[in-house]
């Protein structure tokens, strides 16, 4: 159920100052919580590449030992 916008340009004009600070809030607190998790995004990528590039040294080392 919504409320029917007040007659009062008092109560909308405070609405309104109330609504940007909450938008600023909003802001203020997810604009650095997105950040993490790209964060952590990279160091889990990073991560996969230098354990694959192990084992692929890894394999290959193992490959040239069982050939010789």
């Amino acid at each position: 159920m919504t409320t029917p916008p007040s007659q009062d340009p008092d109560d909308a004009t405070g609405r309104t100052r109330r609504r940007r600070e909450l938008d600023r809030q909003v802001r203020d607190r997810y604009g650095t919580w997105r950040d993490q998790p790209r964060g952590l995004a990279c160091a889990v990528v990073a991560a996969f590449l230098v354990l694959t590039t192990v084992a692929f040294v890894f394999a290959v080392v193992a490959v040239v030992m069982a050939a010789r």
